[in-house]
């Protein structure tokens, strides 16, 4: 006893410190994908996303940023404000994944379309492995957010 406190035993109070160590480094560790807010917002994770079969063959390269444009963009000039651009939403030595959004699409139902794309490390390339798309439709062609349901 202690000023008129109980204490723990020296072991006792060895285990609690080592416990509470552990504790707070585990609460400290975040994910990759959960690093910093701006990725929380921007990448939803696979579950709101429609898996798609991934494209025919194995599709590695050093750039998944490329691979994603080469796999899911458009070459051919656009009417209106098209656009297409992908974002690196997470990057670590065991995975990266890509958002490729394609915007203001010349489709009378769909207005936007982005696949999430995951890639493993191939050597010293990147695999794809996962794809998943959401659409968001025109003004009176379904729901305006991103979503895996299709538009009317």
């Amino acid at each position: 006893m202690r000023d008129g406190k109980p204490s723990l035993p020296l072991p006792a109070q060895l285990l609690c410190a080592s416990c509470l160590s552990a504790a707070l480094l585990a609460g400290c560790g975040a994910t990759p994908e959960n690093a910093d807010d701006e990725t929380l917002e921007t990448d939803p994770g696979r579950a709101p996303f429609e898996t798609v079969p991934l494209p025919g063959g194995n599709i590695v390269g050093a750039d998944p940023m490329a691979l994603a444009k080469s796999l899911y963009g458009d070459s051919d000039p656009k009417e209106g404000n098209y656009s297409q651009e992908p974002e690196l939403l997470s990057e670590t030595a065991m995975q990266q994944v890509v958002l490729f959004t394609q915007v203001d699409l010349p489709d009378d139902s769909v207005r936007s379309l982005r696949h999430r794309l995951e890639f493993k490390p191939q050597g010293s390339d990147w695999k794809l492995i996962w794809a998943g798309k959401q659409v968001q439709c025109w003004p009176g062609r379904g729901h305006e957010n991103w979503s895996k349901e299709p538009c009317r």
